[in-house]
């Protein structure tokens, strides 16, 4: 199975080094406790590794994500995206988002179309949810998680 990251987009408003101002990707989440710096990141979303990369960590033991031979690759936001660029086989990698909802779905034995009926919506609606295209109201989070055996905090 390929490796789950979690990856978070950066603001930065402002800061003394001009080259950080502006939005980013970053596999740690936005750091206060520089007071030269404002900003702030989005909670951080789960994303899918492509096969033969992982999570590993540098010499100064931060995270970074790297090849299967330990090369590390870079993070950067493409149309607001994460992409992995892996600069030695000349290759990007558009992450894709971890479909948590289709995942507890499918390991419940149900159909998109088996669990829509049972929340009330249509196949489509469902299907806007696990691809994050649309969000679920709380109510309906919480009947998901209920019919899926989960916790609702788990349903995007």
């Amino acid at each position: 199975m390929s490796e789950i990251v979690t990856i978070y987009k950066i603001n930065c408003y402002s800061s003394l080094d001009p080259t950080c101002v502006g939005e980013s990707v970053s596999l740690l989440p936005w750091d206060d406790s520089d007071p030269t710096s404002r900003g702030k990141d989005d909670g951080g979303h789960d994303y899918v590794l492509p096969k033969h990369y992982r999570l590993g960590t540098d010499a100064n033991g931060r995270p970074v994500i790297q090849r299967e031979d330990g090369t590390a690759c870079e993070l950067m936001l493409h149309n607001g995206c994460p992409l992995l660029i892996d600069r030695e086989k000349h290759m990007a990698h558009l992450l894709e988002r971890y479909k948590k909802l289709e995942i507890y779905r499918t390991a419940a034995g149900m159909t998109r179309q088996e669990l829509a009926q049972r929340i009330g919506v249509t196949q489509q609606e469902l299907f806007s949810w696990e691809n994050y295209e649309k969000s679920p109201t709380r109510e309906q989070t919480e009947k998901i998680a209920e019919i899926l055996g989960c916790d609702a905090s788990e349903i995007p």
